[in-house]
């Protein structure tokens, strides 16, 4: 077995319990072959050898069902990680080798969608079929991508349920510090017109040694508001910076890292003191850093203000995170000393209705006539990437453009 293949398996059985699945995940199926119009629905997980049903609709009686992979149609989804779609078996232009698992199913019209881990390799699909040729839009696709991220938190969901300790405490968290085992994995920030790498976000993982790589969802509510919290965003950043500058034969020495730091930090003289050493002695110039801070977390007062043109009187760039989610105050973008925001994944995610691309393209404009960064996140699909050329959106972020990976790459556009 190739690495790859190696990788891919181990991924997949994460996700291939003995205890049944989550009702939800076969309502989401329904909801997704309705959307579209398709008559069945199937979650598959696939490893090295074989294909296993998870959930379906149209078909109940069909889960549990393990099959040859080499047989399958779902394996092309899973290799390419990308969407594949036949729109009619019989006289489609793909590898008879694809078509034929349909048509021996009396089945006619195939879209399948590739399913991703939490360490961002493809372990599955969700695909839907029917018996009748249909008519598949770019529309289809991004809507059955929609529904793929759903299916993917319930999975991670059920994941932790049966194989994560329900008990994870701050002691926990900074024993894995301790350790090395929390880390920076690095995204890239893009021109959405042209793909040109402007930049990377360090987000963090805990590389754990029996649950694999957890997400921020499962350690930092421990810590959270304490002096951990502290400790770990300080890491990252260390840690982060010294990567980047280990690659900078491959990358370039311009590109700018961004980092989340806890928005408390600024409000404790003695926190506030340890971040800006940081960033003093950081592996990489402070002009080629960017600190991210969720404007929910931070005050509104003279303190924080101060805080803020502290940091940027080091030449460290400030970026607001996540502007868009909850109850932002539009009022922080003129009022707060900073160098640019970041439009978050609940703006973006609805590109396409006039509501929001008025809304986006006013911030985008703003930023533009103040001379502030504007970043675009959670931009999965080539529909929303073209929206943002046209509303003229400097940077952009998400899995359309690279997934987390633990050493900063650039990515094959």
């Amino acid at each position: 077995m190739n690495d790859g293949a190696a990788s891919r398996a181990g991924h997949a059985t994460n996700y291939l319990g003995d205890g049944p699945v989550s009702a939800t995940l076969s309502t989401t199926l329904e909801l997704a072959a309705l959307a579209v119009g398709f008559s069945h629905a199937r979650l598959h997980i696939l490893d090295e050898q074989h294909q296993y049903v998870l959930a379906a609709y149209g078909d109940p009686d069909s889960v549990g069902l393990v099959v040859d992979r080499s047989t399958t149609t779902c394996r092309a989804v899973v290799d390419s990680a990308e969407p594949l779609v036949i729109g009619d078996a019989q006289t489609a232009p793909v590898d008879p080798a694809l078509t034929t698992p349909l048509t021996a199913a009396g089945l006619r019209t195939y879209v399948g969608v590739p399913l991703f881990s939490r360490e961002h390799t493809a372990i599955g699909t969700l695909c839907v079929t029917d018996p009748v040729p249909h008519s598949i839009s770019a529309a289809d696709v991004t809507l059955l991508q929609k529904y793929a991220r759903v299916v993917e938190e319930q999975l991670e969901l059920q994941r932790d349920r049966t194989r994560l300790p329900d008990d994870t405490g701050l002691d926990d968290v900074a024993a894995a510090l301790s350790r090395g085992e929390i880390q920076p994995w690095f995204q890239a920030i893009v021109d959405p017109s042209d793909g040109a790498v402007r930049g990377f976000e360090a987000l963090s993982r805990w590389v754990h040694p029996v649950h694999g790589v957890l997400t921020p969802a499962h350690f930092l509510p421990a810590v959270r508001a304490t002096d951990i919290m502290l400790d770990l965003d300080l890491d990252i950043l260390r840690a982060a910076a010294d990567l980047m500058r280990a690659h900078e034969a491959t990358l370039g020495d311009e590109l700018v890292l961004h980092v989340n730091i806890e928005g408390g930090h600024l409000r404790r003289s003695a926190r506030l003191q340890r971040l800006l050493d940081a960033l003093r002695g950081a592996a990489m110039p402070p002009e080629r850093l960017a600190v991210e801070i969720i404007e929910s977390t931070v005050g509104d007062d003279d303190h924080t203000h101060r805080a803020l043109e502290t940091v940027r009187d080091l030449g460290v760039h400030v970026v607001v995170d996540d502007l868009g989610r909850g109850w932002s105050s539009l009022s922080r973008l003129v009022h707060w000393s900073i160098d640019g925001f970041k439009l978050d994944a609940s703006l973006t995610s609805s590109l396409g209705t006039p509501a929001v691309d008025h809304l986006i393209r006013g911030l985008i404009d703003h930023g533009s006539a103040n001379g502030l960064i504007v970043i675009a996140e959670g931009i999965e699909t080539a529909a929303q990437n073209r929206a943002l050329v046209a509303m003229k959106c400097p940077q952009a972020q998400g899995f359309l453009f690279q997934r987390p990976g633990p050493v900063p790459v650039i990515p094959d556009l």
